[in-house]
């Protein structure tokens, strides 16, 4: 079957701007980016790239991201994006992992990749070489080469947020089925314009942003990095039709000295998703007159369900009903429906639904239940059939037999004034086992800030579920993913705690 979209596209749009990089003054139409993906086809298959075999690229937000998916389709290989934001050791995992035969690269973020054989790096996207190949004044055309609905398109990682990297495998029909479903869900078309800053190795901006505004025949406009006051002065600039961004994202353009209300004028969607919301940047945006949307997916399930602007005028922090064709349940422990209103784990099943885990029959075993996948996420469902994730499974806390939700102490922790971002999470404590902290950044500097907080907490919140350490900073670390990174904050307050209680046990004995 023929998934060669981007030679149709661009036979119906041979002279629209598909794409743009300000970053580098770049222009590229439809016509121009079959004729790069043919050129790199042609040059890799001389290479002797065959179907099936994996092709990675370790590369920020750039065109070559995109020659080198559509070269891919058009050999049958496997593309594979690979997150630069990862530590050694799980990149290394991808690598050896997903058995790649070679690998594109930014020269910036060689040193990444350090240890990495050297017949694996193959090609810096920067360079006069790369350019040359793909050059679409100098076309080598390519006879696309067949390829069936249950054959592998791409390979997507997971963050490792609590174990190595897995790698989720998209069939060209799961692949080509979520931009279909974004398309309707959206209503893109082409006229319109976005503005892709989240890190294209990630489904948010690659298969839910991307992927469908280019099969709608619309512009894609380039942030190579992001970074909140460039992103406004793009806004100003481009007029897009739609943003999708991680809740940390808005946050940074709203913080940031040139935001104007202004550069959303044009703007029908903003979309949020990847992480929880930031009821604070939510509230800042309906007080401005626009609403923030909750899409929910993740790698292994893109686009799933979302939220509408009218109903999250009245919902904020549903993230809606499924999207078409798209199915779900909510499970208990018994793998059974849950009733209104109770809490239980969310399931998915649908045609843009991963297949599995490449080389790991356990994990997708594990992961799926008469044919839904099983998110990790606890969800309720209320009388209106809208959905609200309330935490993430596997971030539960379990502190003297009770079980915290981290997302509930986190909504009313970020209700008082003096938290303008907040991040629950659990810590090892050497006197009462798992126990609760927050991570907080403030609006002032005040020194009784805990007691303060405690005190709030305590009229809010039964007593096992309000924090017993607070940990000040003036930035949340953020993961691979650009999401809250509790790891790291578990490390750093298991450290104190530890060093706490270390003091006080040798001071007993001193006295003594």
């Amino acid at each position: 079957m023929n998934y060669d979209w981007i030679k149709t596209r661009a036979f119906y749009d041979e002279e629209k701007i598909a794409m743009i990089d300000p970053l580098k003054n770049t222009k590229w139409t439809y016509n121009d980016l079959n004729i790069r993906a043919e050129n790199l086809a042609h040059h890799l298959f001389e290479k002797g790239i065959k179907k099936g075999d994996v092709i990675g690229i370790f590369a920020p937000n750039d065109v070559a991201i995109f020659d080198l998916l559509f070269a891919s389709i058009k050999i049958g290989a496997i593309y594979l994006p690979i997150n630069w934001r990862l530590k050694y050791v799980e990149i290394e995992s991808v690598i050896n992992d997903s058995g790649v035969k070679l690998i594109f690269y930014a020269k910036k973020h060689l040193s990444s990749l350090t240890g990495i054989s050297e017949d694996l790096l193959y090609m810096d996207i920067d360079s006069n070489e790369y350019n040359q190949i793909v050059d679409p004044c100098q076309h080598k055309q390519f006879q696309t080469i067949p390829v069936e609905n249950d054959d592998l398109a791409a390979l997507i990682y997971t963050s490792g947020t609590t174990d190595l990297p897995k790698g989720v495998m998209f069939t060209y029909e799961s692949f080509v089925s979520n931009p279909i479903n974004t398309v309707l869900t959206y209503k893109i078309h082409s006229s319109y314009k976005t503005i892709v800053s989240t890190p294209l190795f990630h489904v948010l901006g690659f298969n839910d942003l991307s992927i469908p505004l280019l099969m709608a025949g619309g512009t894609l406009i380039l942030q190579r990095y992001y970074n909140g006051e460039s992103l406004n002065e793009l806004m100003k600039q481009y007029e897009p039709n739609y943003l999708i961004l991680i809740p940390t994202m808005y946050y940074g353009m709203l913080t940031a000295s040139n935001f104007s209300i202004e550069q959303f004028k044009s703007v029908d969607f903003l979309i949020q998703g990847g992480s929880a919301p930031l009821s604070g940047v939510q509230k800042k945006f309906i007080n401005m007159g626009y609403t923030i949307i909750n899409g929910y997916g993740l790698t292994e399930a893109p686009l799933a369900l979302v939220n509408t602007p009218e109903n999250a005028s009245k919902k904020p922090e549903s993230i809606g009903k499924p999207v078409m064709f798209v199915d779900i349940k909510i499970l208990n422990e018994f793998g059974e429906e849950v009733g209104t209103e109770e809490i239980g784990e969310l399931a998915i099943k649908g045609k843009n639904v991963t297949c599995g885990y490449w080389n790991n029959k356990e994990e997708t075993k594990k992961y799926f239940k008469d044919g839904y996948f099983l998110t990790g996420d606890l969800a309720k469902k209320d009388s209106d059939g809208d959905i609200f994730i309330v935490d993430r499974k596997k971030e539960l806390i379990i502190t003297g037999g009770e079980n915290v939700l981290p997302s509930e102490v986190e909504a009313i922790l970020g209700k008082h004034p003096l938290v303008e971002q907040g991040v629950v999470f659990a810590y090892d404590s050497p006197k009462y086992g798992e126990s609760v902290a927050a991570a907080v950044v403030l609006t002032e500097n005040v020194p009784d800030y805990e007691q303060k907080l405690d005190i709030y907490m305590r009229e809010h919140l039964a007593g096992y579920k309000i924090p017993r350490k607070y940990m000040k900073l003036t930035d949340i670390p953020l993961n691979s993913t650009s999401k809250p990174d509790k790891l790291e904050l578990k490390e750093k307050m298991n450290t104190i705690v530890q060093t706490e209680y270390e003091t006080e046990h040798s001071s007993k004995i001193d006295i003594n």
